[in-house]
């Protein structure tokens, strides 16, 4: 008897420990984990902004600092530039998860970023509203967009997020893209 016991207990921690985190705990550990690690050093060219290797004429450094907040499915992304040490400004990306494709979501490089995580809307909907403001505090609204983008430190911590990105879309109900 108290062999059967202990081993319903080892198969009901196995069990419980496989189910897959709810949406409030994967949202918490999305911003902690971007917190961490969602930012990124490149060099940007002065002439054109295009990639640069820092060092090399016309490059300047230029660091990027993405965050993540929500508040049930409704999402917040933030991205901060700062280029030769000022402050450009910060992007503000408004969007629901509900509205974005699961499948979508990747790990790519993207000029000049190395590490950064993508995903789509729904059949390409422009459904993220992004405001841009200046160091100055003033704001300006933008266009609509059809995609977010996050950078990260380094490309295993936007491998991982890629994961939970997933999971938020799914849990909120994101559907695939038809078209």
């Amino acid at each position: 008897m108290r062999k059967m016991l202990v081993l319903m207990v080892i198969v009901s921690v196995t069990a419980y420990a496989q189910q897959p985190a709810g949406l409030e705990d994967t949202l918490v550990w999305m911003h902690n984990f971007v917190a961490d690690n969602g930012s990124q050093f490149t060099g940007q060219r002065n002439t054109d902004k295009g990639a640069c290797k820092l060092g090399t004429p016309n490059c300047e450094p230029r660091h990027d600092v993405t965050t993540f907040d929500s508040h049930g499915c409704l999402a917040t992304i933030k991205w901060s530039v700062a280029l030769n040490y000022k402050d450009v400004g910060t992007h503000t990306y408004r969007f629901s998860l509900k509205d974005l494709d699961p499948n979508s979501v990747a790990s790519v490089k993207d000029n000049p970023f190395e590490n950064a995580v993508v995903v789509e809307t729904t059949n390409s909907e422009k459904r993220v509203t992004e405001s841009f403001t200046l160091p100055s505090g003033k704001a300006e609204e933008g266009n609509k967009h059809t995609r977010v983008e996050l950078v990260f430190d380094k490309g295993d911590n936007a491998r991982r997020f890629v994961k939970a990105f997933k999971q938020a879309i799914q849990l909120c109900g994101g559907k695939p893209s038809v078209f």
